[in-house]
C-alpha cells in the first residue's frame, strides 16, 4: 500500500507540469469494418500515446490525436487496415496557443465578455455578479462540492410564479470550454435582451443552469491538460477521473444490440465509467437537482462539443424511446431555427444510431429515470466549413455559437408548446 500512495504521489508531481501537444496530428479515420473498429477500441483502451476524441463505432468517422513519435506507426497501422485517415489539424499546440491568446491580452475596463475563454474563477465571481445585480429575478447556489473541494454551482432565473422548467447542464466534460462559454452567454441573454422572442422564453419558462458541471476537470484542463475529459478523482495508483457523463444511474454500463457498453471499465480510458452508478459528487450534485426539482422540468439539455448533432434517447439501445416522433419534430424545430442564424446544419435522432453508443448518460438518466420528455444533447461547434478545431474552437466563434444556439432553444421551446409542454 505504501508503494502503491508513494506511485501515486510521484505520478501528482509529474502531472502537475502543463502538458504540450506540439507538433501532435489530429486525423479523421473511417472506420468501415470490424477489424478496423476493434483496433481503434484497442489504442483507446491500452495505448498512453494515442487520444482517442470519441469512442469509435462502425461506419463513422472518429478522431485521433497522434503524437510526433508515432506518425509512422500510425500510418503503418492505417495501412495494413486498409483505413482511410485523413489529416485535420497538423500542430494540434498552435490552436491551444491561440484558443487563450485573448485570455492573456490585458484589459482596460476587465469587463466579462465573450471575445475570450472564462477560466473557473472568473465564470463564478460573474455568476455572482449577476446574481447580485439581478438579484429580484436571479439567484446561485451551491449543489456540491468536488473531491478537490470546488463548489459544484446552480444559477437559477425565475421572473414569475408558476412557470414550467428548463434544466441545462453545460462543461461536465472539462475539454469542452464552448460548452460554459454557450451557457454563460446565455444567462446574459435571459436576464438582458429585449429580444421579444428571448424576453418571452426567459419571462415564461424558469431556467437552472449548471455552467460548470466538472469543476475540477475544468481548472485542470486551464492548468495543466488541454485535453482533460474526466473529473479528477483518483480511481488507481496511477489514473485520476471518472468519465461523468457515463455515471448517471439509468442503463449504466448496458450494452447494446451490438454488445457495446458505450463506456468503458477501465479507470485510465477516457470514458471510464466509474465503480458504481453515481458514484461521483458531480454526477450526484446534478442528481440532486432532479430529486429537489421533480415534476418542475420539461426540458433538460446537456451542452457539449463538437459535431453539431441533437442527440435523442437513446444511448444504450437502438431501439427508439416512446416519444421518438415528438423528440424527432421538436429537436427539428430547434435545428431550422439554429440553421437560420449561421447556416450551421445539425443532425438529429437518437445517439445511439446518429452518434454512437453511450450508457450513463445524463440526458438518458433525464429522460429514462426522472421522466423528462424533452432531453437532449447538445453537440456544438468544433470541426465545418468553418475550419478544423475540435475541442479547440477558438474564441471568435463563441458568440457566433451562443447566438445560434439561442436561436434554436427559441425553435425548440415553440415547437415543445404545441405538445403542451412549457406553457
Amino acid at each position: 500500500m505504501k508503494f502503491l500512495a508513494l506511485l501515486a504521489l510521484l505520478f501528482l508531481s509529474a502531472s502537475a507540469e502543463k502538458s504540450r501537444f506540439d507538433n501532435y496530428r489530429v486525423y479523421s479515420v473511417t472506420v468501415e469494418n470490424y477489424q478496423q473498429l476493434q483496433a481503434i477500441q484497442y489504442l483507446e483502451e491500452h495505448s498512453d500515446a494515442y487520444n482517442i476524441f470519441e469512442s469509435p463505432h462502425l461506419n463513422a468517422d472518429t478522431e485521433i490525436l497522434v503524437p510526433p513519435h508515432k506518425f509512422s506507426d500510425f500510418e503503418e497501422l492505417t495501412e495494413n487496415l486498409g483505413m482511410k485517415a485523413k489529416l485535420i489539424i497538423n500542430n494540434y499546440q498552435e490552436l491551444i496557443d491561440e484558443e487563450i491568446k485573448p485570455s492573456r491580452t490585458p484589459r482596460v475596463d476587465a469587463q466579462y465578455d465573450w471575445v475570450s475563454y472564462k477560466n473557473l474563477n472568473e465564470i463564478n465571481a460573474w455568476l455572482d455578479q449577476m446574481a447580485a445585480q439581478y438579484s429580484s429575478v436571479a439567484s446561485v447556489r451551491n449543489i456540491g462540492t468536488t473531491i478537490q473541494g470546488r463548489p459544484i454551482r446552480l444559477f437559477k432565473i425565475s421572473k414569475k410564479s408558476g412557470n414550467r422548467g428548463i434544466f441545462v447542464e453545460a462543461n461536465i466534460h472539462a475539454r469542452e470550454w464552448i460548452s460554459s462559454a454557450t451557457a454563460t452567454y446565455l444567462i446574459n441573454e435571459l436576464l438582458t435582451s429585449t429580444n421579444p422572442d428571448i424576453v418571452d422564453i426567459s419571462t415564461n419558462i424558469d431556467w437552472y443552469i449548471i455552467t460548470n458541471a466538472n469543476p475540477d476537470g475544468f481548472v485542470f484542463s486551464w492548468d495543466s491538460n488541454r485535453n482533460w475529459r474526466k473529473t479528477r478523482a483518483p480511481v488507481s495508483a496511477l489514473c485520476f477521473g471518472v468519465d461523468p457523463n457515463r455515471n448517471f444511474a439509468y442503463n449504466w454500463l448496458t450494452p447494446d444490440e451490438t454488445g457495446s457498453l458505450g463506456a468503458s471499465t477501465s479507470p485510465c480510458t477516457d470514458t471510464y465509467a466509474g465503480p458504481s452508478p453515481l458514484s461521483e459528487n458531480e454526477t450526484r450534485a446534478i442528481e440532486s437537482v432532479f430529486a429537489d426539482n421533480a415534476g418542475k422540468f420539461d426540458v433538460f439539455l446537456s451542452f457539449h462539443s463538437y459535431g453539431h448533432y441533437l442527440l435523442t434517447a437513446w444511448g444504450h439501445t437502438r431501439v427508439p424511446p416512446a416519444d421518438n416522433s415528438m423528440l424527432q419534430t421538436v429537436g427539428n424545430a430547434f435545428r431550422t431555427a439554429l440553421q437560420a442564424v449561421n447556416g450551421i446544419n445539425y443532425a438529429v435522432g437518437p445517439t445511439n444510431t446518429v452518434l454512437y453508443a453511450a450508457s450513463g448518460a445524463s440526458p438518458d438518466h433525464a429522460y429514462g429515470h426522472h421522466g423528462i420528455k424533452l432531453a437532449y444533447t447538445l453537440e456544438m461547434r468544433g470541426n465545418g466549413n468553418y475550419g478544423n478545431y475540435g475541442f479547440v474552437l477558438p474564441p471568435q466563434f463563441i458568440i457566433p455559437n451562443a447566438q445560434e444556439v439561442i436561436a434554436g432553444l427559441v425553435g425548440l421551446v415553440r415547437s415543445a408548446r404545441t405538445f403542451g409542454y412549457l406553457n
